[in-house]
């Protein structure tokens, strides 16, 4: 009888867990897993139009430093286009708080990338900060363990741009065949946004079907 009182408990325990996921078709045979986002936190194909400003703005901002002209409608565009090469986007429309995320396959031809190999791409994010004018970066790295994927790296960049503080964070990982980015963007304007945001990089599932 007391097994099947602590069954019946357990059970019960799992249950919560389980209804606190949602599965979202990236690809056809490739699936991600998140955990339950609430309100103002959306999932999504597109971005949002904040987030295309924001990223428009800084096209355009980047643009002028070289000293080349853009317009506002070619700056949208471009934002656009690149936001467009992610699978899923993840945002806070009111704080532009956001995760990118997006998958390539390996070629035919092509052996899985080794753990070395992952842990370089992800240096890679962080080599990547001078261009886009950060200053004061401070950069983190280590492997993750996430549920699906073959190999993963954490990293996790402070940084400093036009004055105010900011946070870059995500996961490069291979999951047979695809490289897969997670690329997240807390900006500081809510404490709430970080939690998150790590939650969802901590908690990712990768499922690809056979």
């Amino acid at each position: 009888m007391r097994k099947f009182i602590f069954l019946g408990l357990a059970i019960l325990f799992l249950l919560p867990l389980t209804s606190l996921a949602e599965v979202y078709e990236a690809r056809p045979g490739l699936k991600v897993v998140l955990p339950a986002l609430s309100e103002p936190w959306t999932v999504s194909r597109e971005a949002s139009p904040s987030l295309v400003a924001h990223l428009a703005a800084h096209l355009k901002d980047d643009a002028e430093k070289q000293g080349r002209t853009v317009t506002e409608e070619q700056a949208l565009s471009a934002a656009r286009q690149r936001l467009a090469s992610n699978e899923l986007l993840i945002f806070n429309e009111k704080t532009e708080a956001h995760l990118l995320i997006s998958f390539s396959p390996i070629g035919p031809k092509e052996s899985d990338p080794s753990a070395k190999s992952v842990a370089i791409s992800a240096q890679y994010a962080a080599e990547g900060v001078t261009d886009e004018g950060w200053s004061d970066v401070k950069d983190h790295h280590e492997p993750i363990q996430i549920k699906g994927a073959k190999h993963a790296q954490w990293f996790q960049i402070d940084y400093t741009e036009d004055g105010a503080r900011h946070l870059f964070m995500g996961v490069v990982g291979y999951a047979r065949p695809y490289w897969f980015w997670l690329y997240a963007n807390d900006h500081l304007k809510d404490p709430g946004d970080r939690a998150v945001l790590e939650n969802i990089l901590r908690n990712i599932e990768i499922r690809v079907e056979p």
